[in-house]
C-alpha cells in the first residue's frame, strides 16, 4: 500500500451490544498517524446489528496498522459492558448490586473496570490496598474465628472497608455478628471471562 493513500474506515456493530471504548480510537490512531475519527454513538448506548459506531479517515497504511488493536480493545470492552448490562437488567427492581472482580487481564484492569461501570455495574476493588478482604486462608491461620478476625482487622485498619469471605451459612452468621461492610459468598460457579462482542472495521480507498 503506497504511503499517503487516502482511505475511510467504518466501525460497525455486527450484533446487539453496549457501546464501550470508542474514545480509545483517538488514542490508538492518534499514536500512529493523522486520522480523523468521527464518533456516531455514545458510550453506554445500546447499538443494534449494522449500526455504525465511528468513521475513520486518513492514510490507508495507518488505518490498517491500527485496525486489529482497536478492534481487540473495543470488542473486549463492549463484551464486558454488554454482559454487565445483561446482569444488571436481570436483577433490576431488586436490591442486588452487580459487582466486578479484580481478576482481569494483565495491564487491562482500569479499562475492564470502566467497561463494567459503562454497563451499569459497580466496581469492587481496584487493588489489594483498597479494602481488607478476610479470606479462608486468613481464617485458618487465626483459628477459624470469623468474628475475632473481623474485630482484629477493624482495630488495625479502622478506615478501610472490610469484607469477609464465607463458605458456609455458619460463617455467614458469625460474620454478621461482627458487622463487616460486605460478605463475599465463595464457591459459586461463575464465568471469569466475558465474551467479546462482534465488530468489524471496513476500510476502503477514497477516490
Amino acid at each position: 500500500m503506497p504511503p499517503g493513500t487516502p482511505a475511510r474506515g467504518r466501525l460497525a456493530a455486527k450484533e446487539r451490544l453496549v457501546v464501550c471504548g470508542l474514545p480509545l480510537l483517538h488514542r490508538v490512531f492518534g499514536a500512529l498517524g493523522a486520522v480523523r475519527v468521527t464518533l456516531h454513538a455514545a458510550e453506554g448506548a445500546t447499538a443494534v446489528a449494522g449500526e455504525r459506531l465511528a468513521t475513520l479517515e486518513g492514510d490507508a497504511r495507518v488505518l490498517l496498522a491500527g485496525e486489529r488493536l482497536s478492534l481487540n480493545l473495543l470488542q473486549h470492552l463492549c463484551g464486558i459492558a454488554t454482559l454487565t448490562r445483561a446482569c444488571v437488567d436481570r436483577v433490576r427492581g431488586t436490591q442486588l448490586v452487580v459487582r466486578d472482580t479484580r481478576k482481569t487481564l494483565p495491564g487491562f484492569r482500569l479499562l475492564a473496570k470502566y467497561a463494567v461501570r459503562t454497563g451499569g455495574g459497580t466496581n469492587h476493588r481496584l487493588a489489594l490496598d483498597d479494602a481488607i478482604l478476610i479470606k479462608d486462608n486468613h481464617l485458618a491461620l487465626c483459628g477459624g474465628d470469623v468474628g475475632a478476625a473481623v474485630r482484629a482487622a477493624r482495630a488495625a485498619w479502622p478506615t478501610l472497608p472490610l469484607e469477609v469471605e464465607c463458605k458456609t451459612l455458619a460463617e455467614v452468621d458469625a460474620a454478621l455478628g461482627a458487622a463487616p461492610d460486605l460478605i463475599l459468598i465463595d464457591n459459586r460457579a461463575i464465568t471469569h471471562s466475558a465474551p467479546a462482542a462482534d465488530l468489524h472495521l471496513k476500510i476502503e480507498p477514497l477516490a
